[in-house]
């Protein structure tokens, strides 16, 4: 058999395990069960709590980040280990790094600043051969992988984006999470996002201002709330009014649920603030966007509105866009409705698995045994 046949075999029978893995496939459990494990270890990187998965091969490997989206299990949850270990296995070596308030839906500039932080580590690792490193993630964490590969200190250096279910623009968000509206275009329509959303977004907003006692405060407030509560989630309007003028502003745009007052109350934001919604929207760097780039997501995404994705496919010609009814928003799922979408998403994983390898040969399960 030639080797180009050997080798793309070889990507799809890695592809079918990390899949299989990720949906928790019967029998998905079978190849990770032989030959030698990899191991998870709990480092820093960048100054970052992670966990790295090496493969059990000797280095250099090619390199992944992976992004978690906001789960309170942020790099433990089980998915995320099962995958780190799968790609491991693949001959891949995964970073999970522990980004400051990801996991409780916190976003900022400080995030980013992290984020592109760790994928520079990664990829001049002495583990990571040719300095490139892959950028994967979900939900937010699928956002700041877009948002990294665009840093122009990253671009040269990123040999695929994968990510599944990201937003492209914050400002619409911002609309989406307090009016239960959404903007596509001309057209203004209705999406009713799960009130973690706005948990998320208050604590994002809170973070961006300056830092003092009252500040502190109110983002100490913010992170105790409980976003699962079954009652109504009450921001600390208090708290919010004791952080200033500023934090004022912030709490009349996330009280508000009027559509029409939505815009005037933006742009009453601080200008920090504005600026830190555009530097924090994939949408307005995606022509910095250089390598490959895969976007899975959900025709009825509950968080955010396919229309998100679209938007930074049609701003890239190097984004490819995968809709897909086996996401849940981040969270795959296995339903007998939608195996007819299998294909779609196997293809998904084989283009992003080979555009990771740059080409290198991966591990064969075989091999491993």
């Amino acid at each position: 058999m030639p080797h180009r046949s050997r080798s793309a075999l070889r990507v799809q029978a890695q592809a079918l395990v990390i899949l299989g893995t990720t949906l928790s496939l019967p029998g998905a459990s079978l190849p990770a069960r032989m030959g030698r494990q990899p191991t998870p270890s709990d480092t820093s990187v960048a100054g970052i709590p992670a966990t790295v998965v090496r493969p059990t091969t000797s280095p250099p490997w090619p390199a992944l980040v992976f992004m978690n989206g906001a789960t309170p299990d942020g790099r433990n949850h089980a998915t995320v280990r099962r995958l780190g270990v799968a790609l491991a296995r693949a001959g891949v070596v995964v970073f999970i790094p522990e980004l400051p308030g990801v996991a409780g839906g916190e976003l900022s500039p400080q995030t980013l600043a992290h984020s592109v932080a760790v994928a520079e580590a990664a990829a001049g690792s002495a583990d990571t051969v040719d300095g490139r490193v892959a950028l994967a993630g979900v939900s937010i964490g699928g956002t700041l992988a877009l948002l990294s590969a665009a840093d122009r200190r990253l671009q040269s250096r990123i040999s695929v984006v994968a990510c599944v279910a990201p937003f492209g623009d914050l400002a619409e968000v911002m609309r989406l999470a307090t009016t239960g509206t959404h903007r596509n275009g001309e057209q203004l329509g209705h999406h009713a996002a799960p009130p973690y959303l706005r948990v998320g977004l208050a604590r994002s907003l809170a973070a961006m201002l300056a830092v003092n006692p009252a500040t502190t405060a109110l983002c100490r407030e913010l992170r105790a709330l409980d976003p699962d509560s079954c009652g109504a989630i009450e921001l600390p309007e208090r708290a919010f009014r004791e952080a200033g003028a500023d934090g004022g502003r912030l709490y009349d745009l996330l009280a508000n649920t009027d559509p029409d007052r939505f815009d005037r109350l933006f742009e009453a934001l601080p200008d920090h603030v504005r600026s830190a919604a555009v530097s924090l929207s994939p949408i307005h760097v995606a022509h910095r966007l250089h390598a490959p780039v895969e976007i899975a997501t959900a025709p009825q995404d509950r968080y955010f509105p396919i229309a998100e994705a679209q938007a930074i496919a049609a701003a890239s010609p190097h984004v490819r866009l995968t809709v897909t009814s086996l996401l849940a928003h981040a969270t795959p799922r296995l339903s007998a409705r939608y195996l007819a979408e299998l294909q779609g998403l196997n293809t998904f994983f084989v283009r992003a698995l080979t555009a990771a390898t740059s080409g290198r040969p991966l591990q064969s399960l075989l091999e491993q045994t």
